[in-house]
């Protein structure tokens, strides 16, 4: 199950990059098996992961990279996630990331939160967000195919400027050492 939903016109040109995030994904787990998911290692790693996914569909991207920007004292050194840009536009990203109960996708603070930090990331003039991963969880037995559709509605109802979900049928089984099963992966990209 995977879908995106893009409110903000502004961010249409990163539809082509979460397609590749899908398929950096799949490679991913087609090369360490299906005992470890990219999106269990936080926010730096799923950043690494768009990244690669923003160069995949032919967009450039730059992590974790020094950057300024203004407050009220006057410019300061700041540090910026992670940068796509295309021809035409560029988007600088604050990534942050949550690993929720299935049930409990109440995220609404997290992402207000993450966009909030992201205001302080770059000038004012540049186009930036924040990025909030998502990686549910549960305990005990994998998530079925009902708690994925519930998962991917609670999602929706966010109010993020694009949302993308990756929950793959045969990843729902997936879990960690602990016994929680991580049945894939949300970002939640909110305007700052």
């Amino acid at each position: 199950m995977q879908g995106l939903i893009i409110h903000n016109p502004h961010l249409e040109f990163l539809r082509p990059v979460f397609e590749s995030w899908v398929e950096c994904i799949d490679r991913f787990n087609q090369i360490h098996g299906e005992s470890e998911a990219p999106y269990w290692h936080g926010a730096q790693a799923n950043a690494g992961l768009l990244a690669a996914a923003a160069w995949q569909a032919e967009r450039v991207a730059l992590q974790q990279y020094q950057g300024k920007k203004q407050r009220d004292e006057g410019d300061r050194e700041g540090r910026c996630d992670l940068c796509i840009a295309d021809a035409e536009q560029s988007l600088h990203l604050l990534t942050a990331q949550r690993w929720p109960k299935i049930a409990r996708l109440d995220l609404a603070t997290a992402l207000q939160e993450t966009a909030a930090l992201a205001r302080l990331s770059v000038y004012p003039s540049q186009f930036k967000a924040g990025a909030l991963f998502v990686s549910p969880w549960k305990a005990g037995q994998h998530a079925s195919p009902e708690e994925l559709q519930d998962m991917v509605d609670d999602l929706s109802k966010h109010t993020a400027c694009a949302i993308a979900w990756y929950f793959p049928y045969a990843y729902r089984k997936l879990h960690n050492e602990a016994g929680q099963y991580h049945p894939g992966v949300a970002v939640l990209i909110k305007q700052a």
